[in-house]
């Protein structure tokens, strides 16, 4: 089974409702000079996203799946999710994000497993979301972001969400997003796309395992987009400074294992990567903690090409039929719970 972890959609009527309530997040008229379409953020004074209209059709969907050879794709709402709003407005963006996803699972349960968004914004909002979105929608984890909102992962506050997915056994999917140091950089959006994202992602990864956040919530699966970041580049450096301040690093942090093990508990997606990073990335984590990403619908042919390179770049890599079947279908499916009674 060939599972695509990293599968996108933004829903009509989300972005309808992004636009009726005028939040803190609103889309931009196409740009003049590329005709691309971007999410602004008026808080942060800039453009945080791509928006894409491609592969809302789940038929359409399912064509190109057959054709390309994935059997099921999780879907999930890319940057700008309902953690960048507040208030009611937050809790219906929500609402309608995990109804539209709901419906394709729905339509094709075979080939598709949806992961909500939260109103983070409010704690109360979002327990009460989880609930309907995995009772009454039948979704299959929490479709999070390097931070919520300029809020870092490991914030107290998001504990009491933390401990409910535990409690459902539903694993938490890290997307990038807007930077942390997206103010301190004052970058375009092109270059925080390739290298803040990056970074905001491992980020968020170090303030889980230092904030104790994985430590705390052994139960919980975190799969972690685009190879989680620069983590495993920087695997050696990380092991050089830890293990000269073993002792100093434990009695700050209160933490009772190895961070560097700590890390290599999360899975991480190979989302259109070339075939020499994904080595990099397999000697640090291993087979049995990578998962196949494409980023589809973004890119040519419809996002057909990213579906096409990721797929190719895990075939480059020569692995063994096991390590191969892992990284394409196994892992993802024992994380959701695919194919499991």
């Amino acid at each position: 089974m060939v599972i695509d972890f990293q599968s996108h959609l933004f829903p009509e009527e989300y972005l309808s409702e992004m636009a009726r309530i005028q939040g803190n997040v609103i889309l931009e008229a196409p740009d003049s000079n590329s005709g691309m379409s971007y999410f602004y953020d008026r808080t942060l004074k800039c453009r945080i996203n791509t928006a894409t209209f491609q592969g809302r059709d789940p038929d359409r969907r399912v064509e190109h799946m057959d054709r390309l050879g994935i059997d099921v794709q999780i879907l999930s709402v890319p940057p700008p999710g309902a953690d960048r709003f507040d208030g009611a407005g937050a809790s219906s963006l929500a609402r309608k994000a995990n109804d539209a996803l709901a419906r394709i699972c729905k339509k094709y349960p075979r080939r598709f497993a949806g992961l909500f968004t939260l109103p983070t914004a409010s704690i109360k909002a979002s327990l009460e979301e989880i609930e309907r979105s995995v009772n009454e929608l039948g979704l299959s984890g929490f479709g999070c972001y390097s931070n919520l909102n300029g809020r870092p992962l490991d914030h107290e506050d998001f504990f009491p969400l933390y401990e409910r997915l535990a409690g459902l056994k539903l694993p938490v999917y890290i997307h990038p997003t807007a930077p942390l140091a997206t103010q301190a950089t004052g970058l375009d959006i092109m270059p925080v796309l390739i290298y803040g994202w990056a970074f905001d992602s491992t980020v968020a990864m170090t303030r889980l395992v230092y904030g104790r956040v994985v430590e705390r919530f052994p139960q919980l699966d975190f799969v972690v987009a685009d190879v989680g970041g620069v983590l495993a580049f920087f695997a050696q450096r990380a092991t050089n400074i830890y293990r000269g301040r073993t002792e100093e690093i434990r009695e700050k942090y209160g933490l009772k294992e190895n961070p560097l093990d700590s890390f290599k508990k999360f899975y991480v997606d190979t989302a259109d990567h070339p075939c020499s990073t994904l080595r990099c990335v397999l000697d640090f984590f291993g087979p049995d903690r990578l998962v196949l990403g494409t980023n589809y619908p973004y890119g040519p042919e419809e996002g057909c090409l990213f579906v096409k390179n990721s797929l190719g770049s895990i075939e480059g890599l020569g692995l063994k039929k096991a390590e191969k079947d892992m990284i394409l279908g196994g892992n993802a499916a024992r994380v959701l719970k695919i194919g499991s009674s």
